[in-house]
């Protein structure tokens, strides 16, 4: 009983305690004064302000000093201040601060106090980036967005390939077991530093002006790369791998870095390390693995002499991602007058372009080095065919009904000037000699495409009046264009299937056109995919959706569904794709595995958008009546679509075609409500121009492909025939310049208020809070 009674006497007495402590100290230090934003961003030539917010009790009049080592730099106005208490000594005043940007560089700007001990300045700094040019920041931007987005999208190629091949040979299971360690240290450090509240400040006690250089994104691709690349480690386990296992070496290395480890733990336990040392030595390892984990794989090429299995989308992905990363520390350099940065601490520089080397090495190997194997081997396995068992022959002839004429492979890609084979198959029942000749559409005889040799091919019926006889065919590219190589059997016959004796065809002008077209690709894809996240997290950061358009965002959900069903129903439902193929003898399935990861992947993140329009301040806005009803003739079209399909007027093709054209009109008029709203506020505070420049991008590198494969293939009927895609990317660019116009031009100024009370500071903030006078 005496214990429980003086447990809480102790604990009051310890509290009192604690209060009269601070009580003593706000007496001595009654006020405190804050500069925000701490971090200012100032362009040469042009002025920036920031503002000094004192509060407290002051006891008598005190002066603010605003002092730099760079005073050639940057210019301060006022560089004093005299602060006065106020009625019964209580003080809370804003104070504006002007600077000017004289010349690029970054720095720090002090707020002292005099007399000392009356006002707290321990917050009292900002640190200050004094730029060339505002585009360039843009720039920088939007590269490391498109550099972020390849390195995050890069592990999924290889994982495809192995999915379609079910087979991991030719992956180098050293590159990935070092792949998986050097990621998993590296979310183990992003992660701690991100979420430990006693690992951050221990790290802000070591840097008392500094910023925690984890963030979300490093966090997410930290933790999405682990999962990837285990992903990767699991197919391993599922699909082929004939004898390869984890070499002696690379157990040697994983060891090495696993005793380093526990040894960083003991040195924990034992307090001769702080945790956020041992977060440092997860760090190097993670920059061990990066100089070392491609090397097993350059030398697994080099054994082989092929790159078959290793994914030439992953190294043209990591490429793009290490190119424009160095671009982006060149920028910044230039901007900032940052050199020191790259070249006075080489590391980060360094490591980037050693990644870009063994890229390129890479690359060597597919397009050069090895280029023809992957095709050798292809034409082995399709003429294996050309000597059967007599066991096979006995078993096809019990089946045989057909004489199959059919070419392998059906798609095919040639450079001007150069030869590529491939094999013609005549299989079945086959009772007098036959010819097979050639043709190719859209040609004629003066003006073909490739020179097909030989022109014929003779076949004599075996004894046993069943053949199966595979003939290569040669093909050398004569001009560029896009055709079907027809195969022809005379004399013709209702028993012969000719529904696989045909080739498409592209005859490029250069393989290097190619490549460039496939980079510029993969950049709009990842930039579009990317473009929904700045407007979640600017919604995030706010906690706000007033100014982003309810009617934009209801339109948008409904394309984006729509064109996910759409995709689906193409990819994965057989009787969907037996239709199109059987309207399109010829053709392939138009929807491939990134267009449906895409379209589901913008249906959630709209859907997150909505969500979050439901828990953040939105006003008073709504959807209006007239998006409500465009939606609604949406939502009959796809009511009478599938009430066709019930009663067998429409096939489910016609109805997955309906929802795509009601994608292509949402994308027509989708954008309009988000314009009409920026005009009408006159401002484009709560509409993300992260989101707009990605879409930019994206739209922009659409039409740039278009116009480098019309030219590669000599194909302008595809863009300039049918305008449809080109026009659409042409319509999204446009309204995407002018909302780039509203933001950098036409409410430029609006978009850099600062209202009070705003919970995130800083350029294109804004508060829903009524403005309250400030005292100056």
């Amino acid at each position: 009983m005496t214990r429980t009674c003086w447990n809480p006497i102790v604990t009051i007495l310890w509290l009192c305690a604690l209060a009269t402590v601070r009580c003593s100290a706000q007496t001595s230090i009654g006020a405190s004064v804050v500069l925000d934003p701490q971090d200012v961003t100032v362009i040469v030539g042009e002025r920036q302000s920031f503002f000094a917010k004192v509060r407290g009790m002051l006891s008598q009049d005190a002066r603010l000093n605003l002092t730099t080592d760079h005073t050639d730099l940057v210019e301060i106005f006022p560089t004093s201040i005299v602060v006065s208490p106020g009625d019964g000594g209580f003080i809370d005043r804003v104070y504006e601060i002007v600077l000017l940007g004289l010349s690029p560089g970054q720095f720090d700007v002090d707020a002292n106090v005099l007399p000392t001990g009356l006002i707290d300045d321990a917050a009292a700094f900002i640190r200050v980036t004094v730029a060339n040019s505002q585009p360039i920041i843009l720039i920088s931007s939007v590269i490391g967005w498109i550099y972020f987005a390849a390195w995050t999208v890069s592990f999924w190629p290889q994982m495809i390939v192995n999915y379609r091949r079910q087979s991991v040979v030719g992956l180098s299971f050293d590159f990935l077991t070092l792949n998986l360690v050097g990621h998993s240290v590296y979310a183990a450090f992003n992660c701690a530093l991100f979420w430990s509240g006693f690992i951050e400040q221990e790290y802000l006690d070591r840097n008392p002006r500094g910023l925690n250089p984890v963030l979300a994104n490093d966090v997410a691709f930290s933790i999405h790369a682990t999962i990837a690349t285990l992903l990767t480690v699991t197919q391993c386990f599922i699909y082929e791998r004939g004898e390869q296992k984890v070499s002696r070496i690379a157990w040697g290395i994983i060891t090495v870095f696993i005793v380093v480890i526990i040894v960083a733990g003991v040195l924990v336990g034992t307090a001769t390390f702080h945790w956020l040392d041992f977060l440092y030595v997860l760090s190097y390892i993670k920059l061990s693995v990066t100089l070392i984990k491609y090397v097993p794989q350059a030398v697994l090429n080099f054994r082989r002499k092929s790159t078959v299995g290793w994914s030439i989308e992953n190294v043209l992905l990591d490429f793009t991602g290490g190119m424009l990363s160095m671009l982006q520390m060149l920028l910044n350099g230039y901007n900032y007058d940052d050199w020191a940065s790259i070249f006075g601490d080489p590391t980060k520089f360094g490591l980037g372009l050693f990644s870009v080397m063994f890229d390129i090495l890479f690359m060597v190997q597919h397009y050069v080095l090895y280029r023809n194997r992957a095709n050798e081997k292809t034409l082995q396995e399709d003429s294996s065919t050309t000597t059967t068992t007599a066991t096979a022959s006995t078993t096809a002839q019990s089946n045989k009904t057909l004489l199959r004429v059919q070419f392998g492979p059906q798609d095919t890609t040639i450079i001007v000037g150069q030869t590529k084979n491939v094999t013609l198959r005549l299989h079945g029942s086959l009772s007098e000699p036959v010819t097979v000749n050639f043709t190719q559409t859209n040609a004629t005889n003066d003006n073909a495409y490739v020179q097909v040799t030989p022109n014929t091919i003779a076949f004599t019926p075996p004894p046993s009046n069943f053949i199966d006889r595979s003939e290569r065919v040669s093909l050398r590219g004569l001009r560029a264009g896009i055709f079907d190589l027809l195969a022809h059997l005379s004399p013709s016959s209702a028993l012969v299937d000719q529904s696989q004796a045909f080739v498409r065809v592209t005859v490029a002008k250069s393989w290097s056109l190619i490549s460039v077209s496939s980079v510029i690709g993969w950049t709009y894809f990842l930039a579009w995919t990317w473009s929904f996240w700045p407007q979640i997290w600017e919604n995030r950061t706010r906690a706000s959706v007033v100014g982003l358009s309810f009617d934009y965002l209801a339109l948008n959900l409904l394309g984006h569904t729509m064109y996910a069903a759409f995709n689906c129903a193409l990819f994965w439902n057989g009787s969907v794709q037996a239709e199109y193929l059987r309207r399109n003898p010829r053709g392939l399935i138009p929807v491939l595995a990134n267009d449906v990861a895409f379209s589901l992947h913008a249906v959630f993140a709209t859907g997150l958008i909505i969500v979050q329009c439901f828990f953040y301040e939105r006003g008073q806005q709504k959807v209006s009546y007239t998006a409500r009803a465009i939606m609604t003739v949406f939502a009959l079209v796809v009511m009478i679509s599938g009430v066709l399909v019930a009663t067998g007027t429409y096939l489910w093709l016609d109805f997955f075609y309906n929802l795509s054209y009601i994608k292509l009109a949402v994308t027509l008029v989708k954008y309009v409500p988000q314009a009409v709203l920026n005009y009408r506020r006159k401002s484009t505070i709560g509409w993300s121009i992260g989101n707009v420049l990605l879409d930019f991008t994206g739209g922009s590198f659409s039409m740039l492909q278009m116009l480098v494969n019309g030219y590669n293939y000599d194909d302008w009927d595809s863009i300039f025939g049918d305008g449809a895609k080109f026009g659409l990317g042409l319509f999204s660019v446009l309204f995407d310049v002018l909302f780039i116009v509203q933001h950098y031009i036409l409410y430029r100024n609006s978009n850099y208020i600062e209202l009070r009370g705003e919970n995130y500071p800083g350029p294109g903030s804004v508060t829903t809070a009524p403005r309250q006078n400030i005292s100056t």
